[in-house]
């Protein structure tokens, strides 16, 4: 499945809500929705999600710039950082805290307190077949 498409994003979803260990780790999040966004070049596609309480209520693929408007958090990068997530090479918290990836929306501060929930949403995405 292509990265951030429809058919990866639903599936997604379906990765999140199986994987207890992310319910367990983010059970206290009411922070509001997430948006991924690829950004390279001209290119700008993002899985906006919506989480709350260690469940993934909805997630929709969205033009970049539409997720970035409608999360509470955005988190942006190119291809090759994104593929060194999806991979389990960089963590998402430790992609932003060095410059790899940019919350473009959101405060970081809020998040910290997430960093096993953020590790678990990789690893849900780690059991998806990704394609870039």
């Amino acid at each position: 499945m292509h990265v951030f498409s429809t058919e990866w994003a639903q599936a997604y979803k379906e990765a999140i809500n199986a994987n207890p260990k992310y319910e367990a780790s983010s059970k206290n999040w009411e922070e509001g929705s997430v948006a991924l966004i690829l950004t390279d070049g001209e290119r700008s596609e993002g899985v906006l999600l919506e989480l709350l309480r260690g469940k993934c209520l909805s997630a929709t693929r969205m033009d970049g710039a539409a997720a970035r408007e409608a999360a509470a958090f955005a988190i942006e990068g190119d291809q090759a950082t994104w593929q060194e997530v999806l991979g389990g090479k960089l963590a998402p918290l430790m992609g932003i805290m060095r410059g790899r990836l940019k919350l473009s929306k959101g405060n970081i501060a809020k998040l910290l307190p997430y960093t096993q929930g953020a590790a678990e949403l990789v690893a849900s995405a780690q059991t998806l077949d990704t394609e870039f």
